[in-house]
């Protein structure tokens, strides 16, 4: 029970201010550095907070988020794209979906479906899928550092999920490569039979991956000839978000 109530205490300094630095956390808690490492590293682990190494500063995970929805810049991010979504759905003429990184997977925490007939792709806010899966999955992973990434990549089951999910590390290695030179992720029934789905990754203030937003639809209404330019709708998109968050 002691831990416990150590490791909500730690939590409980996020509700204060949503960034702070391990030096910060250590002054609050005066937990000796050796101790306050391994419950942040529990915590990071499964998902209750986040660590981003361009700044050193520790925040609230996706799962509080998962839990509860307590997670000021998901919060915020949300917010924001909740007001941009749907003209971009409008636009585009198929579902457009933000997604937040977990971990290994992404989760679906806002929607905006199209209104393009009585066929449409839609996902559900709250699913969960893993990050190699998908443009929307593709888009993250392929923005994260180089030992996260390889670690993602190179050590866990690249499950199949339809007939042209990426299930070798070699070919999902090259594709991640092509979708950092490009700047968006493209993907094409990986995740679900007869549809396709296009992506861009979300950074926060200081540059780290922390999502993507995404436009899916069915295969039959593709207009391939649209893609680029749905492309730099969704790079505009990404980059008015990430002034928000």
């Amino acid at each position: 029970m002691k831990s416990l109530r150590r490791g909500l205490d730690i939590l409980g300094l996020f509700a204060e201010r949503p960034r702070q630095d391990f030096a910060e956390l250590a002054a609050a808690t005066k937990l000796p550095r050796s101790s306050l490492y391994r419950f942040l590293a529990a915590l990071e682990e499964r998902g209750f907070v986040r660590h981003d190494p361009a700044t050193g500063e520790y925040a609230p995970g996706v799962l509080l988020y998962r839990l509860g929805g307590a997670n000021a810049w998901l919060h915020e991010l949300r917010q924001a794209a909740r007001a941009a979504m749907p003209a971009l759905a409008r636009q585009i003429g198929e579902s457009v979906y933000l997604y937040a990184r977990d971990g290994a997977n992404r989760v679906c925490v806002e929607a905006a479906e199209s209104g393009n007939g009585p066929i449409k792709h839609a996902m559900q806010p709250g699913s969960v899928f893993p990050l190699h899966a998908g443009a929307s999955g593709k888009a993250i992973l392929a923005f994260l550092p180089d030992a996260e990434r390889a670690r993602l990549v190179r050590t866990r089951v690249l499950r199949r999920f339809a007939p042209g999910t990426i299930t070798r590390a070699e070919p999902l290695e090259a594709e991640l490569g092509r979708i950092r030179r490009a700047g968006w992720a493209w993907s094409e029934e990986e995740v679900s039979p007869g549809a396709w789905a296009l992506a861009v990754p979300i950074r926060d203030a200081p540059g780290a991956c922390v999502g993507s937003l995404g436009v899916a639809g069915p295969l039959f209404r593709l207009r391939r000839d649209r893609v680029r330019d749905w492309a730099r709708l969704l790079q505009a998109a990404s980059a008015r978000l990430t002034k928000l968050i």
